[in-house]
């Protein structure tokens, strides 16, 4: 897609988007919040935070804890997972394992994310401050929903940990060559969770079984306008398209 880069952020892409559909973008605060004129008066646009999303869906997505739990109560089938109120908790759930990731139950971005695999690693841990997974290897698969559609997959590749400092790669896929399966359960997921516009990750093992990894309801777009490899999608302006649609019913 000509001009578009790796380096454009989500709210960079949002605005080139509205200045291409004449919407008269200006920023608020640059790079973060930026005004648009609509048919209906003046709205806001700001990363972080989707404008198809309540709150309430957007803080139950964000808080991997009671995601785990609302997929559990719409029979998904979920990663092995706890929320431990002590240290004695937390090692049982070690012991259990053998192996498991720790995550700030209202983090993002992949930050403070710890690979566990001995009871020495849990110290200085403040483990109600994290839910714990089992740890499962596999190849990560992300499917982004708007509207009620999969509208671009993309696989992501870490390399052997999420733990460690590495390259990512982003592969974007055919839609010839999305699991229909996949796209089926994403879609069941948003619906669960009342998102609108989400990106659900999943976890595929050595066997080709998925596992949820985790819903995000403000993803960032510009992995999709500029791939590793793979087909570009124009994310931007499908979301923007979406919102002009939205402003006018």
């Amino acid at each position: 897609m000509s001009g578009i880069t790796k380096k454009l952020s989500t709210s960079e892409l949002l605005f080139r988007q509205a200045s291409r559909m004449d919407l008269n973008p200006a920023w608020i605060v640059e790079g973060g919040l930026f005004a648009i004129s609509t048919p209906v008066g003046e709205r806001y646009v700001r990363e972080g935070q989707s404008l198809f999303n309540s709150q309430i869906s957007s803080s139950l997505a964000k808080n991997k804890h009671l995601t785990r739990a609302i997929l559990a109560r719409h029979g998904v089938a979920n990663i092995p997972f706890a929320r431990p109120k002590t240290m004695d908790e937390a090692i049982a759930f070690l012991h259990a394992y053998q192996k498991i990731i720790v995550k700030p139950y209202g983090g993002s971005g992949s930050q403070n994310i710890r690979i566990i695999e001995d009871r020495n690693q849990l110290l200085g841990v403040d483990v109600g401050q994290y839910i714990f997974e089992q740890y499962v290897a596999g190849r990560e698969m992300r499917y982004l929903v708007l509207n009620g559609d999969v509208i671009a997959v993309h696989e992501s590749k870490y390399g052997v940990s999420v733990a460690a400092d590495r390259d990512l790669e982003r592969i974007s896929y055919q839609q010839t060559d999305w699991d229909t399966e996949l796209v089926s359960l994403s879609l069941r997921i948003a619906k669960s969770l009342g998102l609108r516009f989400a990106a659900v990750d999943y976890l595929i093992d050595a066997n080709g079984k998925h596992h949820v990894l985790e819903v995000n309801s403000s993803p960032g777009l510009k992995w999709f306008h500029a791939p590793t490899s793979g087909p570009s999608v124009d994310v931007a302006g499908l979301f923007m398209n979406a919102l002009l649609s939205d402003l006018k019913s």
